[in-house]
């Protein structure tokens, strides 16, 4: 539990015109953003003020190479990701997929599945690949967003999908 001098510093980070300002723009953005990676309304809307606070106690980092969007959507999808390895490591399912319409819908075992890689794998590769799959961005889109090369995007997905090769080899071992 943070102690009150942490939430006091919070509080006025975070209660600041510019705060506002930067929440009236950009909210609706990170809370569809948080929304499309955890499904889920409340933990959407707790990401969304997690996210907000991190974002305003350190405006300071921001190198304003890229835009706020962008920069929004980068620390709204770690916070997300990581939001899910923390689930996935106490042993809670968390649908990861949009919801896609009834006849595209994943089975349990496609979203376990899913589920399992990404939380096995490192965060690095995490995020490209819910960009690439979930986001649908091609290579040239990450790697404006990440600030990588598309060669080193290219080949961070060949690893991650090594790591779905070997989770998908393991899970039919067990069969």
């Amino acid at each position: 539990m943070p102690g009150i001098p942490s939430l006091v510093s919070k509080a006025s980070v975070t209660a600041t015109p510019a705060a506002a300002d930067l929440y009236q723009r950009y909210g609706a953005l990170v809370l569809r953003r948080a929304r499309a990676l955890l499904n889920d309304e409340q933990a959407a809307r707790d990401a969304t003020h997690d996210v907000f606070v991190k974002v305003l106690s350190s405006l300071e980092a921001f190198r304003h190479e890229a835009s706020p969007v962008t920069w929004l959507y980068r620390a709204t999808t770690n916070h997300c990701l990581n939001v899910l390895r923390d689930q996935s490591r106490r042993g809670r399912v968390v649908p990861l997929l949009r919801a896609l319409p009834p006849d595209a819908a994943p089975s349990l075992d496609e979203r376990l599945s899913l589920t399992t890689v990404l939380a096995r794998v490192p965060d690095e590769l995490r995020e490209i690949a819910v960009y690439y799959y979930l986001d649908q961005m091609s290579h040239e889109e990450i790697a404006r967003l990440t600030g990588l090369s598309r060669r080193t995007i290219g080949n961070r997905l060949v690893e991650f999908h090594a790591a779905a090769k070997l989770a998908a080899d393991a899970k039919e071992a067990v069969r």
